[in-house]
């Protein structure tokens, strides 16, 4: 893929500018298409057989005992399904995915974290999903920046699982990393490394995601559900729809029509106002 030099240029001029920054991103919805990553590894384990029917029931009695109104949200704060299920199998699949898959990332996901890096801002994902899964996406776009000249790292924030001799417990480990531990996640990375949350930015696609979108300086929706969709537009946060089609001009982009020789690449999110 070919940037422009003055894209660059603009890139380089803003950061000297702004100082560091730091770019929050949900996975699933956001970088990625769903079904959601957990979904394919749970439908991948129970076609290899690795979950016991019994788990099935130790889900549903959990999920009660949650007694969350959000089904995504007992999602997030159940897996009981794993209950039993040997750690090594999941981190087989994980080291063997970690070298050789290479997920199906949105192009604009990709260009943009490409932009972010050039800036010189930490990369950092925060999602629900299970470390192991979290942090082969973070390889993967680590070698995707790679590709693209730059040599950056990927932080990864996602749910730990306990684990008893060697076997998942169904219980996670601390907190599950959705809705308010998210902001709280971001706050505390953003101490750490002594950068201020005004000049970082958080892309995600939920209303779950919403708390960590308000604690950035620059929230944007991505693809959001009907409910972010409308906290998006109340609280006037930008709205992208990211998708697999080729990428867009900024005229093609608006609906305006220009002339080939006048086209730009400077962006390639679609965005809704």
């Amino acid at each position: 893929m070919k940037f422009e030099a003055e894209e660059i240029k603009e890139i380089k001029e803003t950061k000297e500018k702004s100082g560091r920054g730091a770019a929050f991103f949900d996975i699933d919805g956001t970088l990625l298409a769903k079904p959601s990553l957990e979904r394919r590894l749970f439908a991948e384990l129970r076609w290899q057989g690795k979950i016991p029917v019994k788990n099935y029931f130790f889900w549903l009695a959990e999920a009660l005992r949650l007694g969350a109104r959000d089904f995504s949200a007992v999602t997030h704060a159940n897996k009981a399904y794993l209950r039993g299920v040997s750690a090594a199998s999941l981190f087989a699949i994980s080291d063997k995915r970690r070298t050789a898959w290479m997920p199906e990332f949105f192009p604009a996901a990709v260009q943009r974290i490409w932009w972010h890096a050039l800036r010189g801002d930490a990369i950092v994902l925060v999602s629900g999903t299970l470390l192991p899964l979290a942090e082969i996406v973070g390889a993967a776009l680590e070698r995707e920046l790679l590709w693209r000249g730059i040599d950056a790292t990927v932080e990864v924030i996602a749910t730990r699982l306990e684990v008893e001799a060697g076997k998942f417990s169904g219980r996670v480990a601390g907190t599950a990393m959705f809705a308010e531990e998210k902001a709280r996640a971001v706050q505390k990375f953003a101490d750490e490394q002594k950068i201020a949350l005004c000049k970082c930015s958080a892309y995600g696609d939920s209303s779950l995601d919403r708390w960590m979108l308000e604690a950035a300086g620059h929230p944007f929706a991505i693809n959001p559900t009907r409910r972010l969709r409308r906290i998006a537009r109340l609280r006037r946060w930008q709205i992208l729809e990211w998708t697999h089609a080729p990428l867009r001009t900024v005229e093609e982009q608006r609906g305006v029509k220009t002339p080939l020789k006048f086209t730009s690449l400077k962006r390639n999110d679609q965005a809704v106002r």
